[in-house]
């Protein structure tokens, strides 16, 4: 027996040493003993009553949250598919580390990336789930521990409820005991995997900066003197497992991403059925075939169209795919551009077109081999032959390769920067340096492939744009549409897109993906100090972009809803007024997000905000002026789109209502840009502030023979027989003054629309006249002036001498 302090030392020297490895001793799990019962007083009843409640909600709110929130089985279901993976590639590289390419290499890291993202999510899930169920059984067993659930009352249902809350709390407190170590212990065997899945990144990552660095040297003989005995398996046997695997890879990549495939399909679908309802209402029109002659890729079939842009923009909603992934993708992306293009190449160019198919097929197939081969070799020395001869036919600018669509200007610079990958491709395979043949030669033919296939895929997006335009031609949105407008607008935008796309493919296929984000990672990220001032590019950046976004959005605002074409129907539209408020706010609203978005402090803001109100001051009143006086007008409307104004001397249709100033239109044809601040500060004429009705006035002249009754009951006739004069006020006809040979007729009237005015005044002063002529009422001539009657013929000459 040994002595109890010794005994007692032994067990406490136990119990530590169990709390250090995180073992719970048994006892330590235990309900906390129950006490005896002690009675309680009337007037500790209120607060037993308030505990009750209390702890009654906790137990039910922590049971309700174990059973449904904290909820591991999706992650145990997974761990088991997750173990397996990480296992075979832990023996794919322990086997075969020292084979493997920069593909295979490549496609190995991006897989295990995505398992360790998913680890490191599950990580973080349970880790909060632990810290939660520890958080809530510290609660539930405060509750228990509570004294005054082992009083004694008298009130019988007030004693049941003590008894309910000891019995759940004892049984949720067992409950939260083993989810926290369900939880443990799937905790750390996703720890154990993540930790041997970043080992696996990390071994792949150097295998992959030592090929990389060794990539210049010769790494076989060279292709002359290379016998087949220095390869250990044939082209056929390479090629098969390379399917098998690349097929194998495609699986487990796309297993995971159903989310990304999902959003492409809703894409795709989206983009189909606008195309197919556009065009399925020009096929109704009687002159559809005009109408469609400008649609070349569409026309030919809708479905297969839609999915060429399909399987172009998808495996850009991948972060970084494998290359098996890629050229599957790729594929299908050939087979329906080559229906789209086929009828469309000249009689040579479907030779040309041909051999390229063949040539991706080959270099694509050849991209997915892991090892090296004699047949490989030859192929890739016939192929970069065959290359070079196409790309040299291709730059030839006397023979077209396509009927009845524009060539690209771009043509002939993808086909040199071709012609110089393929010669080096063809150099590198002489040399003996197998892996830059293989990446200068795929990288070749992707490159050319991937231009043509942007080029249709630009034009579809126009043709679709197209066909929008004239689909809903009569539509109201569509009369502020102008489709050379945008056509013009957005292929720049599309060019650019395009050129972005092909960077990034060519960066995949020179194997330099990686390279370059780590690089604008780096640029972007690094802080960078000007004086006290810290900042990085990536703020800079963000803060340029969501300003250029705003000054977009409300270009496009402006142009599609805007007043560009209002002037030209002559109707007045408040629409520019509330343009010019939503801009306004779009660009308030794009400033304020693109502070906090870069980061920039309130106190540097502030600062800024000084600084500008000094430049105010001295230098920026006018400016600021013309600012304020557009939101003023805004909101006050004086003047409207389509109002007649005249303003300091000029006169004109209002055009546009912008932020610092405001567009007329006169008679000529042209613009006049009146600063806000003027239309403000100056006497203001608006023609059409009420309506667009416009009083005309003439004077004509009648013999005093006549009956002038008669005459005005002719010209009132006249008037009344006339559409555009407004039938209230009545149409004035007063005598003016009596001259010397003719009696003068005021005659006044009003028309509808000021912009008729001029035409219906000539309309009604010849039906007068006609009328008058017809009723034996002629209009007497005005006489030649005295003064020029008594010229004397030698008085003419010497005015002409």
């Amino acid at each position: 027996m040994l002595p109890a302090a010794k005994h007692n030392k032994l067990i406490h020297l136990f119990i530590g040493a169990m709390l250090l490895l995180g073992i719970q001793p048994a006892f330590s799990q235990q309900t906390p003993p129950v006490l005896d019962k002690q009675p309680i007083s009337d007037s500790m009843l209120p607060t037993l009553v308030t505990k009750v409640a209390t702890y009654t909600a906790t137990i039910d709110h922590t049971d309700f949250l174990i059973r449904r929130k904290f909820n591991i089985t999706p992650i145990s279901l997974n761990m088991p598919e997750i173990e397996r993976k990480i296992k075979g590639f832990k023996a794919r590289l322990e086997k075969n580390g020292s084979h493997m390419n920069l593909r295979s290499l490549n496609s190995g890291v991006i897989m295990l990336t995505e398992t360790s993202d998913d680890l490191s999510a599950y990580q973080s899930i349970l880790s909060n789930y632990s810290r939660e169920l520890t958080q809530s059984n510290t609660e539930v067993k405060k509750i228990l521990r509570d004294p005054i659930l082992n009083a004694e009352v008298n009130d019988s249902v007030i004693q049941e409820q003590l008894e309910d809350i000891r019995t759940e709390g004892r049984s949720l407190d067992s409950l939260q005991q083993k989810v926290i170590n369900r939880v443990n212990l799937l905790r750390n065997k996703v720890s154990v995997n993540l930790l041997q899945a970043t080992d696996i990144i990390s071994d792949m990552r150097y295998l992959t900066i030592s090929l990389k660095l060794g990539i210049w040297k010769q790494e076989e003989a060279p292709l002359f003197t290379a016998t087949q005995q220095e390869y250990k398996n044939n082209l056929a046997e390479i090629t098969g497992n390379a399917l098998v695997r690349s097929g194998k890879i495609i699986m487990i990549y796309l297993g995971e991403k159903w989310d990304v495939i999902t959003l492409g399909l809703l894409v795709f679908i989206c983009i189909f059925s606008w195309t197919w309802l556009n065009m399925h209402r020009i096929n109704k029109q009687e002159n559809k075939d005009l109408v469609l002659g400008p649609i070349h890729f569409l026309r030919r079939n809708v479905l297969i169209g839609c999915g060429m842009a399909l399987f172009t923009y998808l495996p850009y909603f991948f972060a970084n795919p494998p290359m098996s992934l890629l050229h599957a993708l790729e594929l299908f992306r050939l087979l329906l551009l080559a229906y789209l293009i086929y009828p469309y190449l000249a009689k040579q160019s479907k030779i040309i077109w041909l051999i390229i198919c063949l040539l991706w097929l080959y270099y694509a197939m050849d991209d997915l081999l892991l090892e090296s081969a004699l047949g490989e070799r030859w192929g890739l020395f016939f192929s970069g032959i065959i290359m070079a001869a196409v790309a040299i036919k291709i730059t030839n600018p006397r023979q077209p390769h396509f009927s009845g669509i524009p060539e690209s200007p771009a043509t002939k610079t993808l086909a040199i920067f071709t012609l110089t990958q393929a010669i080096l491709s063809i150099f590198f395979n002489l040399a003996g340096r197998v892996t830059l043949a293989k990446i200068f030669g795929v990288s070749a033919i992707q490159c050319l492939m991937l231009g043509i296939s942007l080029k249709v895929f630009c034009s579809m997006v126009m043709e679709a744009i197209y066909l929008q335009s004239e689909a809903y031609h009569d539509s109201r949105i569509s009369a502020f549409i102008d489709f050379k407008t945008l056509q013009h607008r957005f292929v720049n935008i599309l060019w650019i897109l395009a050129s972005t796309v092909w960077t990034i493919s060519l960066a995949r296929n020179l194997t330099l993906y990686d390279t370059v984000i780590q690089l604008c990672t780096h640029f972007f990220e690094a802080t960078r100090t000007i004086g006290s001032m810290v900042f990085t590019f990536e703020s800079v950046a963000i803060f340029i972009f969501i300003i250029w976004l705003s000054s977009v959005i409300s270009g496009f605002i402006s142009f599609f809803f805007g007043s560009e074409k209002l002037h030209t129907t002559g109707k007045r539209s408040r629409l520019g007024s509330m343009m010019l408020l939503i801009r306004l706010a779009i660009w308030i609203l794009g400033f304020f997000i693109a502070v906090a978005a870069a980061g920039i402090p309130i106190d540097k803001l502030s600062i800024m905000i000084g600084a500008l109100g000094v430049g105010i001051g001295f230098g920026l009143q006018n400016i600021v002026n013309n600012l304020v006086s557009g939101v003023i007008l805004a909101f006050e409307r004086p003047i409207q789109v389509g109002d007649l104004i005249e303003v300091g001397g000029k006169m004109g249709v209002v055009k546009e209502i912008g932020v610092r100033s405001s567009k007329i239109n006169n008679n000529e044809g042209a613009d006049i840009i009146v600063p806000n601040g003027d239309l403000l500060s100056q006497h203001l004429i608006n023609w059409t502030m009420q309506d667009r009705n416009k009083q005309v006035e003439y004077t004509i002249g009648i013999p005093y023979n006549s009956d002038i009754e008669k005459v005005r009951g002719i010209i009132r006739e006249t008037l009344a027989g006339e559409e555009k004069i407004m039938a209230a006020p009545v149409p004035s006809i007063t005598v003016k003054q009596f001259g010397e040979r003719t009696i003068d007729l005021k005659i006044s009237f009003w028309v509808f629309d000021l912009s008729e005015a001029g035409a219906t005044r000539s309309n009604a002063m010849i039906k007068i006249y006609e009328k008058l002529t017809a009723a034996g009422i002629q209009l007497p001539v005005s006489p030649w002036p005295l003064a020029e009657q008594n010229v004397q013929p030698d008085t003419e000459a010497k005015n002409m001498d």
